[in-house]
């Protein structure tokens, strides 16, 4: 049986990509954006692809994307990012799903892009995320950053990729990486987690041989390499900042 797919993206000043994402969607039955006060062409770009856009103040990514989930009118819904773009292949496999009646949701292929590099070698090529559900066994947690989506009911998985196209130049990674490292290390805070100077030491060095060796990214070159190297230090900056944190709380 098909069922009518609604997609939902959030966005915030995306007008650098957001069209390679909705230029791929014409063929889904509604396309719901939730902005967040872009200051440049990215509301006009979504209306223009026949989207429906909805300004919500921005509190945290978990919340943000619950609330944009809640605005969608189908049952089986699909979770975007402004950076993510469904390949041909995935889109006819999305459409032609044979449902079982048991599964809730599906995982997607996610192939990472880095400064216009496909990563075709490592962890980050074809890691599977969840992001088709059916929106009554489905809701977003409410974390400020690297929310989830939990399930209830059994998960399938679909074989098709989609890109995900994180940065276009280091400038924006280094922002991307200290802002991302900077809210986890918040989060890792709230959870009550425990950092020390030993572990904030060695976090740099041995993530970078985990990233670029044990997983593969030298196969990547340069980018592989670069992402490597920023992929590392943001894991050494979320734990020193929960290190700052709970060292200003003790």
């Amino acid at each position: 049986m098909k069922h009518k797919i609604s997609i939902f993206i959030i966005t915030y000043n995306e007008a650098h990509i957001i069209a390679k994402c909705l230029e791929k969607l014409k063929t889904f039955d509604e396309i719901i954006v939730v902005d967040s006060g872009s200051s440049d062409a990215t509301v006009s770009i979504c209306e223009s692809f026949g989207a429906k856009v909805i300004s919500h103040k921005f509190e945290n990514f978990g919340l943000q994307k619950q609330f944009a989930l809640e605005q969608t009118n189908n049952n089986w819904v699909l979770s975007l990012d402004a950076d993510e773009v469904l390949s041909d292949a995935l889109i006819s496999e999305i459409h032609n799903i044979n449902h079982q009646e048991n599964v809730k949701a599906y995982t997607i292929p996610r192939t990472h892009v880095f400064l216009n590099k496909i990563f075709k070698n490592g962890a980050e090529s074809k890691r599977p995320i969840l992001r088709l559900f059916d929106k009554s066994f489905g809701k977003f947690t409410p974390n400020k950053v690297h929310e989830t989506i939990e399930i209830k009911g059994a998960i399938g998985k679909l074989q098709q990729e989609m890109l995900h196209y994180t940065v276009f130049d280091i400038n924006t990674a280094i922002q991307k990486q200290i802002k991302y490292a900077l809210l986890s290390g918040e989060l890792l805070h709230e959870k009550k987690k425990k950092s020390s100077v030993l572990k904030i030491i060695i976090k740099f060095p041995f993530d970078f041989i985990r990233y670029y060796i044990f997983q593969r990214n030298f196969l990547n070159g340069y980018e592989g390499f670069t992402w490597s190297m920023f992929a590392a230090f943001s894991n050494y900056l979320k734990y020193a900042k929960l290190k700052e944190l709970a060292d200003n709380n003790s």
